[in-house]
C-alpha cells in the first residue's frame, strides 16, 4: 500500500497530512474504473463501514479533487428488506453528527473563506438489490459551488424533475440538509455528501483547512 501511496503526490499528502495530525488508524482503498482513478481514506477499512468518515481522492478525465464524504445509511425501516446489516443506521452516524450540529456546519462552509469549496450530493434507493455506496451508479446527482456564508450556486445542470431533483433548487446548506430529511422515502435513501477542494487549490493548507472542522470523527 505504501508503493501506492509514495507514487502519487495527492495520495501522499493526504496520508501525511492524516498521520501529522495523530488521526490513526488510517486505510487506503483504491478503486479504479475505464473513467476515473479513486483513493479512499478511512479510519476502518471502507468496504467493512460504511458508516466512517472518508477522505476521496478522485481523478476523472483532466478533474481532479480531494473532498471529506458522509454517507447516510438506512433508516431502521429498511430491516423488512434483504439489505446488509451494516447499511442500516442503528447508533448516530457522522452523517448525522454534522449536518445536525449548525455550528459544525458554519465551521465547515468558513473553509470557503480560504479556498473556493465544491458540494456534491448523491442519493439513491438503497434497498434495491445488489446495490453498493462504492460502485453502484447513484440516481441523482448534484453539484454546487460553497461559500463561506453557506451559499449554494449550482456547478453542473440538472435534468431531474423527480422530488429529489427539486433540491437543485435550494440556495442555503442549511436548507439542504432540511429538505433531504423531509423526502418521503429519506429512510430508504442512501445518501453521499461530500465537499472539497479541486484542481490547482489542492495544497497542504488548503486540504489541512478542509480536514480541520472534521478530524475529530476519524473513528
Amino acid at each position: 500500500m505504501m508503493a501506492l501511496v509514495e507514487a502519487h503526490p495527492t495520495v501522499l499528502l493526504v496520508n501525511n497530512l492524516l498521520e501529522r495530525n495523530q488521526v490513526s488508524p488510517v486505510f487506503i482503498e483504491s478503486l479504479s474504473d475505464a473513467h476515473s482513478m479513486q483513493w479512499m481514506f478511512a479510519p476502518q477499512p471502507v468496504k467493512k463501514c460504511w458508516r466512517c468518515i472518508k477522505v476521496d481522492i478522485l481523478e476523472q478525465a483532466d478533474t481532479r479533487s480531494v473532498r471529506i464524504r458522509l454517507d447516510k445509511g438506512l433508516g431502521r425501516q429498511a430491516r423488512s428488506y434483504n439489505v446488509p446489516h451494516s447499511f442500516i443506521m442503528y447508533d448516530v452516524w457522522p452523517y448525522m453528527r454534522v449536518t445536525g450540529d449548525s455550528a459544525r456546519l458554519k465551521d465547515i462552509t468558513q473553509a470557503a473563506q480560504k479556498v473556493p469549496l465544491h458540494l456534491w450530493l448523491q442519493v439513491t434507493n438503497g434497498v434495491v438489490p445488489g446495490f453498493n455506496p462504492l460502485s453502484s451508479p447513484f440516481h441523482h446527482q448534484f453539484h454546487w459551488i460553497l461559500n463561506e456564508q453557506g451559499q449554494l450556486t449550482l456547478a453542473d445542470p440538472v435534468f431531474d424533475v423527480s422530488e429529489v431533483g427539486e433540491l437543485q433548487q435550494v440556495t442555503l446548506i442549511d436548507d439542504l440538509v432540511a429538505r433531504l430529511q423531509s423526502l418521503r422515502e429519506w429512510p430508504w435513501y442512501w445518501v453521499s455528501l461530500s465537499w472539497g477542494i479541486v484542481q490547482d487549490n489542492i495544497t497542504e493548507s488548503n486540504v489541512f483547512a478542509l480536514l480541520e472542522p472534521v478530524m475529530d470523527l476519524w473513528q
